[in-house]
């Protein structure tokens, strides 16, 4: 019986047969979570997926430049004598710029804000004594709304129906 890490590199490699390069690179991935992976170079495995995955499309990885040549030895120089700085130069300080004067020397106010409170005929507004009671429709039915029927007119139309009721019974019994 083949252990898990031999499984998953088998299946690795026909993932990437099959061109499934993301699924073999997942498997690898798995595979390198196992013990013995990096004995069996799972991790060159994975690098190979994915420079298979990125040529399949159409990514080309920059190559890597050249380890630069060994520098030559340096020569020990002697270290030229110090110069002491010259005295430094100071500049004047510039004057302040001059604005130009005002066309208007007086002091200029500040904002006023009216208060409601300062204003009676506000405060001493005349109320409504009652509410006006307000039509209210519909958007979608805009007919007025029925007006209340009255007591009277419902207890006529009440006495008017049973008369009816019984004398529907009374000719159903005779017809017998």
């Amino acid at each position: 019986m083949r252990t898990r890490l031999e499984d998953l590199i088998a299946t690795a490699e026909r993932q990437l047969a099959a061109r499934s390069y993301d699924a073999a690179v997942d498997t690898y991935r798995t595979a390198l979570s196992e013990p013995g992976a990096v004995e069996a170079g799972v991790e060159k495995l994975l690098d190979a997926a994915y420079r298979t995955r990125d040529e399949a499309r159409g990514i080309v990885r920059p190559v890597e430049p050249p380890a630069p040549p060994p520098a030559p030895p340096a020569v020990e120089m002697a270290a030229p004598p110090m110069e002491l700085p010259a005295e430094p130069q100071f500049q004047p300080v510039p004057e302040p710029i001059r604005r130009a004067p005002a066309v208007d020397d007086r002091p200029i106010e500040p904002p006023a804000f009216h208060l409601i409170e300062d204003d009676p005929s506000i405060l001493e507004r005349p109320r409504p004594d009652r509410y006006v009671e307000m039509d209210v429709r519909s958007i979608l039915n805009p007919t007025p709304a029925p007006e209340a029927a009255d007591p009277a007119g419902t207890a006529t139309r009440i006495l008017i129906a049973m008369v009816i009721a019984i004398g529907v019974v009374l000719v159903a019994y005779y017809a017998k």
